[in-house]
């Protein structure tokens, strides 16, 4: 990179001018020179590091965090590009370098321990030496001291080398190639790196400077300093036997003194007790200054006293977010360099505050799926995963029944007037009508395409055109009869299962529409009472055997729910048999038939609601806590998915007919 790029098209170029955002600009005089700077990392090793906790916790946090996560690759050099495994990962001798053995001298947690230590101390960033082979490629990494290096300034290359001075005199001038410079990048000056120990510099002198202060008063045997004033004239002798008596430490504490004077003895004291110097109350707030000058809270470098469980988490978080995330992307950044190829990244997946975030983010994208906002792939995206071809995926859907409203990737085909649309997965076409058959022209004489035999409309489609086997002859009708005993054929005349329509598409179409609306209201009481058992207080009631069957399983709220899916379901059912036996009926008839149907439905939830309750009473016989709370959680279980697996198909068909042929 020419930081004086300057192309100039004649023939006589003359000398190239420093542009004025150059770097070296700064300082034209350091060109050619080593860059020095007048922080010593040394001393903020010895006086910050060394004797400031909050110093040296905040550096472990960062750098330990940091130096467990492994590198990985990604293809492409992008930052979504596919994670390089097996074969392909092992041909890039970066993945061994990070996370196996860096030099012959260190392992790669302590390589990378040592250079975001350095990174967070020096503000000349982090000097690393590339270890070549014969053949030119990478094979270890290696950090210069920073106390002893320096970049040479360059107009046109920005650094021409590094100096590096050792301890016994020798100076050693290392190429560009051969050095990966990394730093935090600082506002003002390009060749100085950014340390969060010069921000608190004073707080960790304070600091430092606070506890040597409370040491000296312990030693003085918790005495202040002051001046004795013996009034009158004495000698050396007792002026040295007075120093020796009231010169504070460990051996004299406790003792009592007792001097003598003919004119008497003034004390003047000229210190401060820790009490008036509000030595508890600065110590607190310099430690709040330090941790939010590094980015790390209290929580993380293990003190999670007086504060909930929810401001924890959210400081663990913001740790996460705010400094822990920046910081890796710095680094990452800075070994692209090593790699022309492919994208160095951090796998930050195994993380437990990064996971919980990525859960929350996925029920939000899962809502808007519900809710029609966005379609299946849409969903699959914003989740990290791959995009599948179906035009169902690429549909909206919307509630409660999934049902098509529209597509993200094309125009959908206009419904017929008065029809609905089908259930996902389901030939297209409204309920009562026949799929388009492919081949055959529609009503306006346009000719379809075929369908592929492979997806589910493709399938029905094939069954509805190809050659039907026979109908076995019907008995006369007392032949039935008489087969039916009396209650049979009351049941077949009220609900007209005489003149049955179960071969058509559409009733098979719309109970399983029920069915599948009835399944999600299960399946969502299932997850919802097994979550409520899982927590704190139920637990505890479990424990205490005091559980009370309505804090896990409301019968009032599921009767509701029930009524808000499954409603609109049955009442397009029956207005779609009402439209093909051209039949009408009073208003005030099918609301009441509907609600009877209702109330079957609701059956369900009592009787769900007694066997949690006989579950909870066969547990409290179970010894030990965590053992009848697993033998609860497992007859929870057993309970749902025997209501899934025999009532809920049985129920769902039962009633999708009865209201199919309640105007027959």
């Amino acid at each position: 990179m020419a930081w004086n790029s300057f192309q100039n098209k004649g023939l006589n170029q003359g000398p190239k001018s420093i542009g004025p955002g150059a770097p070296v600009n700064l300082d034209p005089g350091r060109v050619g020179r080593p860059y020095h700077d007048m922080w010593d990392i040394e001393r903020a090793y010895r006086e910050g590091f060394q004797k400031v906790t909050w110093v040296q916790r905040c550096v472990d946090a960062i750098a330990g965090n940091q130096a467990r996560l492994s590198i990985i690759l990604r293809k492409d050099n992008s930052r979504d590009g596919q994670i390089l495994t097996g074969r392909r990962a092992l041909r890039s001798p970066l993945i061994d370098i990070f996370n196996t053995k860096s030099n012959e001298a260190e392992n790669a947690f302590i390589f990378r321990y040592r250079l975001t230590s350095q990174l967070l101390m020096s503000s000349r960033g982090a000097f690393v030496e590339k270890i070549k082979g014969r053949d030119g490629r990478l094979i270890g990494l290696s950090l210069l001291p920073p106390q002893y290096t320096a970049p040479i300034p360059d107009e046109k290359t920005f650094v021409s080398g590094y100096e590096v001075n050792m301890p016994n005199g020798n100076r050693i001038i290392m190429k560009k190639e051969d050095v990966l410079w990394i730093r935090r990048p600082h506002p003002l000056d390009p060749y100085l790196s950014l340390t969060p120990m010069e921000s608190a510099g004073v707080a960790i002198e304070i600091e430092n400077l606070a506890k040597v202060y409370n040491r000296n008063y312990l030693m003085n045997d918790g005495r202040p300093g002051g001046i004795l004033v013996v009034k009158g004239e004495i000698d050396e002798d007792d002026k040295d036997e007075l120093r020796n008596r009231f010169r504070g430490n460990i051996g004299r504490a406790g003792q009592t003194t007792v001097i003598s004077s003919d004119d008497g003895v003034d004390y003047v004291d000229t210190s401060a007790s820790p009490r008036d110097a509000a030595y508890v109350q600065m110590r607190q707030i310099q430690k709040e200054e330090i941790l939010a000058a590094f980015g790390v809270p209290e929580s993380v470098i293990g003190n999670a006293s007086g504060r909930t469980f929810a401001n924890a988490s959210e400081e663990h978080r913001v740790f996460w977010n705010e400094t822990m995330l920046p910081h890796l992307d710095l680094l990452a950044r800075s070994f692209d360099e090593l790699d022309d190829v492919n994208y160095v990244d951090f796998d930050i997946s195994s993380v437990p505050v990064l996971i919980l975030y990525k859960q929350e983010r996925s029920r939000y994208f899962m809502d808007e799926v519900q809710m029609g906002l966005i379609s299946t792939n849409e969903y699959r995206e914003a989740t990290s995963r791959k995009k599948v071809e179906s035009d169902l995926a690429d549909s909206l859907l919307m509630n409660p029944n999934l049902t098509p409203i529209a597509n993200t990737e094309k125009k959908m085909e206009a419904q017929p007037q008065g029809a609905m649309p089908g259930m996902p997965g389901m030939p297209p076409g409204a309920p009562g009508e026949q799929p388009p058959v492919p081949g055959m022209p529609d009503a306006q004489g346009n000719v379809p395409s075929p369908l592929d035999p492979n997806t589910m409309a493709g399938s029905l489609a094939a069954d509805a055109t190809a050659p039907q086997m026979p109908a076995p002859p019907i008995p006369p009708a007392d032949m039935q009869n008489a087969a039916m005993g009396p209650q049979q054929q009351l049941s077949a005349e009220m609900f007209g299962l005489i003149e049955t329509k179960e071969d058509s598409v559409s009733l098979q179409r719309w109970s399983a529409i029920l069915n599948r609306a009835f399944e999600r209201v299960i399946e969502r009481q299932q997850r919802v009472t097994m979550e409520k058992i899982g927590g704190v207080r139920a637990k505890r009631a479990i424990s205490g055997g005091r559980l009370s069957i309505d804090s896990i399983f409301n019968s009032d709220i599921w009767d509701k729910q029930m009524d808000e899916d499954i409603r609109p379901v049955l009442s397009s059912i029956l207005h779609d048999g009402m439209n093909i036996s051209e039949k009408s009926l009073n208003k005030l008839d099918v609301i009441s038939y509907l609600n009877s149907q209702i109330e079957r439905f609701k059956q369900i939830n009592q009787s769900t609601y007694s066997s949690l309750n006989s579950a909870y009473a066969a547990s409290l016989n179970v010894k030990g806590e965590d053992d009848r709370h697993l033998h609860l959680r497992a007859s929870c279980v057993a309970i749902f998915s025997n209501i899934l697996a025999k009532s809920v198909g049985d129920i769902a068909n039962t009633e999708a007919r009865r209201a199919w042929e309640f105007v027959n």
